[in-house]
């Protein structure tokens, strides 16, 4: 007893301000005390009592600003945990993309956050993997040793204990397989509406097994698809409170799960070193991109700059060289599906479908993102190789050909229109930084816009061609839209009735684009103003429910540089998209939109596309 007396502390009425208004220990360190510090909100330590100490409505008040600060600040060490985390993943990278084993590129170099990496380039040869079976020798699988994945015989999610019936929160197995089916079923076609691939190609059949062997994929997929349903559900908000609260919580636990399972396969990675494979490294890049769709479809902040950072990394690690682009997809094959005795004509393996996907998608998505950041593509080498803009659809290789790819397969766009867009943005950043040192050519600038406006429109000349032959341009069949089924037949040289809307509506918003890096913000010239009615009538034409959502860039793009009378139009085609235009990046879209009307008085010819898609306070990336 008098041990325990002489050892206890005698209760001190120091403790700083907020811990008591917390009603928390305080350990009474200044400037800041552990407990305030921990949780980075202000702590309020001075001797006389503040006024907002007086039992009444301003004590309830500040302590409501506190939780929120705490709730707030909770969210923001996270993602700089996320981010560090990434960092360290990604540390020996070279986000340059130079030649394997050169040791005398190895440079500190910076990122456009500022952040500094070490790097040091990654050395990938053919002899990881076994030519006569496919399988990576001598790797090291990112799960085997730090996530503790089950054999590929057995799902890892089938070694999950189901919580009993009565469990509140409904967090078993069950629920996570019917969001699984969610996801499959509406949350996937939904992002990813243009992406179906033929059966002999292997289907989507790909997207069940990544799910059922990566467990950050796994886990993201189920907080998209509770997010996605927690939408559906707050049609009746009133009735159905207490199921979008659960909703809610089932999104936060999973990303959670999601982000440290990431950090397992990314800690493994770095285990591993030069001897993980790309197949280990794959496996990574799904994850890093799953979160980025992730993030892109629920709020669109500043975070998507930091997973497309570490996607490109990984990216590089696993094909360093564009030339290295169908050496690396034939090394992936596997002879667990499709079977060897299929010969030729097996589809793809689950790892070289998923290398296609995920490389179209980054592909398109480095193009975008270079919109909003003001700079070239980081991949525009591997657009030559990889999406090639002068191949024509006549000469595309049979479906199971390890070849190059068709984006209107994946993003609905032919392969030259993503490259003009990225080329447009490239052009731009030159435009700024010859301003910058004060040596910008308008004639120059002028010759090199000239050169994109006079393909942009050949094309349209074309397209626009057969839409009249089709009689589409006052015929609502594009309403297809989202029915589309890409091209079994290798011999198809021509792209279908939706396909050609979609693509006409983008090249008109990258002439517009163009116009503006060239000429300035003048929503009156007369040729932005002939494309921008041009995308409003297609535009108003589409399906009401989410035929915007694949055109989210060209809808801001018309939307901002639309006159006053058309506003209301705009407002309109999200109002008929329901709930579901939270999801995805419509919204973000009319946000940018309805701050630039607002500021129209004070917009000059020195703004830009890049500027609208900052003005929210934030980089936005619309995909």
């Amino acid at each position: 007893m008098f041990r325990h007396l002489m050892s206890a502390k005698v209760r001190s009425n120091a403790g700083c301000w907020t811990c008591r208004l917390r009603r928390k220990k305080c350990d009474e360190k200044r400037p800041i005390c552990d407990g305030c510090g921990a949780l980075e909100i202000q702590c309020y330590y001075d001797e006389q009592k503040p006024e907002w100490m007086d039992n009444g409505p301003k004590q309830k008040a500040m302590a409501e600003k506190i939780k929120s600060q705490v709730k707030k600040q909770a969210s923001q060490r996270r993602d700089r945990k996320y981010m560090e985390m990434l960092e360290s993943g990604t540390r020996d990278v070279n986000l340059g993309g130079g030649p394997p084993g050169d040791d005398a590129q190895a440079k500190k170099s910076s990122d456009h956050n500022g952040v500094r990496r070490e790097s040091a380039d990654v050395f990938i040869s053919s002899s990881d993997t076994d030519p006569t079976s496919g399988h990576d020798t001598g790797s090291t699988p990112a799960s085997s040793n730090t996530s503790g994945a089950s054999p590929p015989e057995a799902p890892w999610h089938s070694q999950f204990v189901v919580r009993p019936p009565e469990d509140p929160l409904g967090t078993g197995i069950s629920t996570e397989v019917h969001f699984i089916m969610i996801y499959l079923d509406y949350v996937f076609p939904y992002l990813f509406p243009f992406y179906r691939p033929p059966m002999l190609a292997g289907g989507r059949g790909w997207v069940l097994d990544v799910l059922q062997s990566n467990k950050a994929v796994w886990h993201t997929a189920t907080s998209l698809a509770s997010y996605f349903f927690s939408i559906a559900l707050s049609k009746g908000a009133k009735e159905h409170e207490e199921c979008t609260n659960r909703m809610v919580h089932q999104l936060q636990s999973q990303l959670e799960m999601g982000l440290r399972e990431l950090q397992r396969e990314m800690s493994a990675i770095n285990t591993a070193g030069c001897l993980a494979g790309p197949r280990e490294r794959l496996q990574v890049l799904q994850s890093i991109l799953q979160m980025l769709i992730f993030e892109v479809s629920t709020s669109n902040k500043e975070h998507w700059r930091m997973h497309l950072d570490a996607a490109i990394a990984m990216f590089l690690q696993i094909i360093p060289t564009p030339e290295m682009w169908t050496e690396v997809l034939d090394g992936l094959y596997t002879l667990k599906w499709p079977p060897p005795s299929m010969g030729l004509h097996r589809p793809f393996s689950t790892p070289q479908a998923a290398l296609r996907f995920f490389t179209a998608n980054i592909l398109y998505v480095d193009v975008m993102s270079s919109i909003t950041l003001e700079q070239a593509p980081r991949l525009q080498k591997y657009q030559a190789p990889v999406i090639p803009g002068c191949k024509s659809l006549g000469s595309r290789p049979n479906v199971q050909t390890a070849g190059p790819l068709f984006m209107e397969e994946f993003v609905g766009l032919q392969n030259w229109v993503v490259q003009i867009i990225g080329d447009i943005a490239a052009l731009d950043a030159w435009k700024k930084e010859q301003k910058r040192a004060g040596s910008l050519s308008t004639t120059e600038l002028v010759q090199r816009g000239k050169v994109m406006n006079d393909a942009i429109k050949a094309g349209l000349e074309v397209m626009e061609s057969e839409a009249q032959e089709m009689q589409l341009a006052s015929n609502p069949i594009h309403a297809m839209l989202l029915n589309h089924t890409p091209p079994s037949e290798p011999g198809l040289t021509s792209l279908s009735p939706p396909l050609l809307i979609h693509n006409i509506i983008w090249l008109q918003a990258a002439l517009t684009y163009l116009h503006v890096v060239i000429s300035g913000w003048q929503p009156s010239c007369p040729e932005i103003r002939n494309s921008v009615s041009r995308m409003t009538m297609l535009l108003s034409e589409l399906p009401q429910d989410t035929g915007i959502r694949t055109l989210a860039w060209p809808f801001c793009i018309a939307g901002c540089l639309s006159p006053p009378e058309d506003e209301c139009k705009y407002r309109a085609m999200v109002l008929r998209m329901g709930a579901v235009s939270v999801f995805g990046t419509v919204k973000g879209a009319m946000e940018i939109m309805e701050a630039v009307w607002a500021q129209r008085n004070q917009i000059d010819e020195s703004w830009d596309v890049a500027k609208c898609m900052r003005i929210l306070g934030h980089g936005v990336l619309l995909i």
